[in-house]
């Protein structure tokens, strides 16, 4: 009896655990459940740098991990961007010493797909996992023009080189990639930011308030994100009846932080672990209309995942909606935002956050079976001649 010899896959990403980064946890999440249920050797291409990041657990690395120097680690612009290419570029590159195996190439270091695209040879086999998506990303932060050259450039050769496995945070970003590639790939959906491991505390924070409706957002407020949202929420809280509680960070979050200040029913705190944001009862969730299928935050999925339903501003077509709308309430991004979220509080009630709850619950379920979904197909696919 001839024995099947089981084939590697080769993961290609800029964090990995211990860097507290959602996306490099996702990998880590990932790589665990094909060694341990199907036994496939996973390799991890990934940048040595400082365990950075926020958003993610604190994990230890699993797999075989190849640490590759980055020559760039200042935080000034320009040098972020340079970091951007060479990250993105050495891991490409190092990933063709692996060419038997599949290459899963994500999003992150932004650019990374277009040296891919470069750099692969037509018959390797490889698949893109999709997070947040580049060089689209740098043209709606206004810090480049879509009439720029290199732009263009840069986002031909992106799509130039079809993967032979989508993997898209959700079904719109999955129709949105499809289209830039304008080819049917093999696809399925792995949403970040679903939690398996519930360690509860049941402990309430100090910020905890027992009779009032707690309202939450925790993570950052970056350029993908509307700090106008969470500035107008401020503005709406009766102290009597709610606590917001404000766990921020990202380039966006001090001029949040600086309006807050001193407004009566708002809760400051470094972080709040995810074993205890049960304690929330609805998490914010905004995403700019311009970055629609470009990103897609983690957060709502992360508040689903504990039984908590989000307050989502943006646009309808965002996965995060499109996803978990049963479990949410939606605030339009547009001139109608003051009134929209007035409207909210007006009509809010404990009645309709139990129920909202209970879909968040329901949710939670189809979310899990949507990743298990996705784990399978990827294992299956990575052992196909």
């Amino acid at each position: 009896m001839i024995e099947t010899k089981i084939k590697g896959i080769t993961f290609l990403t800029r964090h990995y655990p211990p860097s507290l980064n959602i996306n490099g946890e996702s990998v880590s999440d990932l790589v665990s459940w094909l060694q341990q249920h199907k036994n496939i050797p996973c390799r991890i291409l990934t940048i040595d740098r400082e365990a950075d990041g926020l958003g993610g657990a604190k994990k230890e690395s699993v797999g075989e991990v190849i640490r590759i120097k980055t020559l760039f680690n200042n935080k000034k612009s320009i040098f972020r961007f340079l970091s951007f290419l060479y990250d993105g570029f050495i891991l490409a590159k190092k990933a063709k010493k692996y060419e038997e195996d599949l290459i899963v190439v994500t999003t992150s270091p932004p650019l990374l797909p277009m040296w891919a695209s470069i750099i692969f040879k037509k018959n390797m086999r490889w698949a893109l996992w999709s997070l947040d998506l580049f060089p689209e990303g740098f043209m709606v932060t206004g810090r480049i023009k879509a009439s720029n050259f290199f732009y263009k450039w840069c986002l031909k050769k992106s799509y130039s080189l079809v993967p032979d496995l989508l993997i898209s945070l959700g079904p719109k970003q999955g129709e949105y990639l499809q289209q830039n590639y304008q080819s049917n790939i093999t696809e399925t959906i792995l949403p970040c930011g679903v939690f398996f491991l519930h360690d509860i505390n049941t402990q309430p924070p100090e910020w905890y308030v027992k009779d009032k409706i707690i309202i939450g957002y925790c993570g950052n407020v970056h350029d993908a994100h509307n700090p106008d949202f969470l500035k107008r929420v401020i503005d709406h809280i009766h102290p009597d009846k709610h606590l917001l509680v404000l766990a921020l960070y990202g380039s966006k979050s001090q001029e949040v932080l600086d309006y807050a200040n001193g407004k009566q029913g708002v809760k400051v705190t470094l972080n709040v672990p995810r074993n205890q944001l049960h304690f929330i009862d609805i998490h914010m969730v905004t995403l700019r209309n311009e970055w629609t299928h470009i990103a897609v935050p983690s957060k709502a999925v992360s508040a689903i995942s504990m039984g908590c339903p989000i307050l989502f501003c943006g646009n309808p077509e965002s996965d995060n909606w499109h996803l978990l709308q049963n479990a949410g309430w939606h605030i339009p991004e547009n001139n109608s935002l003051d009134i929209s979220i007035q409207r909210f509080f007006e009509t809010l009630t404990i009645e309709a956050i139990q129920s909202k709850k209970l879909a968040a619950q329901s949710e939670y379920i189809r979310l899990k079976s949507l990743v298990h979904t996705s784990y399978e197909l990827i294992a299956q696919f990575s052992q196909k001649e």
